[in-house]
């Protein structure tokens, strides 16, 4: 999957994408990691659904996804840098049948529900 984005060279341009860079505090291959996704086929889906949620509530996704390409086991591998909204909707829109993925989404839930 990838997120098509548009390059400028503008000043201001790079200045917001630089702030919202600032951002950007997790990968999406630490769902991996985590054993909240099992493989990318997996993980790709999470991400098309965390898009289309950001896409639907107008949360322009420049300041939430962004791809990147990281080294791994020798090749350089593609990956996405993501806020921590971001990455909290890939792990709701994750697979529900897996116990870190439910248990996060449960706790989630309780948060909501009784804020304390």
């Amino acid at each position: 999957m990838t997120i098509e984005t548009t390059s400028t060279n503008s000043p201001l341009e790079q200045f917001i994408d630089s702030l919202a860079d600032q951002n950007l505090t997790y990968y999406a291959s630490d769902l991996l990691h985590l054993t909240g996704c099992e493989s990318m086929d997996e993980l790709g889906t999470a991400l098309r659904r965390a898009t289309e949620v950001c896409t639907c509530m107008h949360i322009p996704l420049r300041e939430n996804f962004k791809v990147v390409f990281r080294p791994q086991n020798g090749e350089l591998v593609q990956d996405w840098r993501l806020s921590p909204m971001a990455y909290m909707l890939m792990v709701l829109n994750s697979n529900s049948q897996n116990d870190l993925v439910a248990h996060l989404q449960v706790e989630m839930v309780k948060r909501v529900l009784n804020p304390e």
